[in-house]
């Protein structure tokens, strides 16, 4: 079901619920430490929305021409897909590229064998980078590249390297059992994950459930996986913490939609039942500037874009201030 659309005329982005930009600078009066138990709290950073109001929306809806040739054709029409959607959310998407879907001019081809050892990789650099900042990630990807002599690993490569070679690199002896096993699943001809028919053949969520068969891959690793390397637009990490708090901060601007949504779900007998079980983020702790709301209804909401989920996946990561660049140097790409 569409979303109410803008109104016909031109006008300046705004919230759905009336709130105006805040362009006033807010004075605050320091509060005494004296007998004081109560910490600050913390302060409330200003939503993407109402810095973007100066932004207007075209009477017709339509992306700048010369916006959408940036991209590659198929994410070009998800953009205009979402806005056709969401006119509201024009400002949102025109104020900067999404600089990984940027149209390849002269990407060489590859063949098969060179597409399966491209996702290989991926995935390997995404065992790499779990729990360790970028630039520790970055630093064991080139130790462990320097390993090869042609600084080309293969999974034939590294399986024949020993456990201390690649222990050198940096690799914590878990991670050198994850990147052992997916190499191990690379090499055999008979895995599905070596063979580009699989790939071709099987929707994203077969993939991904064959993906998390690995050992050090998860659902989260999988999507991003689907995401940054097989560009699927279609795709939708509802249980990603940049994507609750995103959405959170897109519905808590639209109430009329929230309840809509709230309402569907609800209606669904299925769907109310899964309602019952622990939301991921309901007992998050820590302060926060947005209030998360149930799995159900975001996962809902990201149906509601289908089948260009990805595209409203980047823009709640925008909204929710999630610096994409590094979920794709996480090495799924």
């Amino acid at each position: 079901m569409a979303i109410t659309r803008a109104k016909s005329t031109t006008v300046k982005a705004e919230i759905s619920n009336g709130v105006s930009s805040p362009k006033k600078v807010v004075k605050t009066t320091k509060v005494s430490k004296t007998n004081s138990r109560t910490p600050p709290s913390p302060k409330k950073k200003p939503h993407l929305e109402d810095l973007l109001g100066h932004i207007e929306i075209p009477t017709d809806n339509k992306l700048p021409a010369s916006y959408l040739e940036y991209y590659d054709s198929e994410f070009a029409k998800g953009l205009n897909w979402v806005v056709e959607k969401d006119p509201s959310l024009y400002p949102v998407i025109v104020h900067q590229n999404f600089e990984h879907f940027k149209r390849k001019e002269s990407e060489e081809s590859l063949s098969d064998d060179e597409i399966i050892l491209k996702y290989w990789y991926a995935l390997i650099s995404s065992v790499i980078s779990q729990q360790i900042s970028g630039l520790a990630a970055k630093s064991i990807e080139g130790k462990f590249r320097a390993l090869f002599e042609d600084g080309k690993p293969t999974p034939a490569k590294t399986l024949s390297k020993s456990l201390e070679e690649l222990r050198s690199a940096g690799l914590s002896n878990q991670k050198l059992n994850y990147i052992t096993h997916i190499s191990q699943v690379f090499s055999d001809p008979n895995s599905n994950l070596s063979k580009i028919e699989f790939y071709k053949e099987n929707s994203v969520d077969q993939v991904i459930e064959e993906l998390t068969l690995l050992k050090g891959i998860g659902l989260w690793s999988a999507k991003m996986f689907a995401l940054f390397t097989l560009n699927n637009l279609n795709v939708f990490a509802y249980d990603d913490l940049g994507i609750a708090r995103g959405a959170a901060k897109y519905l808590i601007r639209r109430p009329e939609y929230l309840q809509k949504i709230k309402a569907e779900v609800n209606a669904d007998e299925e769907l109310k039942k899964l309602l019952k079980r622990k939301s991921k983020f309901e007992s998050s702790k820590g302060k926060r500037d947005w209030v998360p709301y149930h799995d159900e209804y975001i996962k809902y909401l990201g149906l509601e874009f289908s089948p260009y989920q990805l595209v409203i996946m980047l823009i709640f990561w925008r909204l929710g201030s999630t610096n994409i660049d590094v979920l794709e140097n996480t090495g799924v790409r």
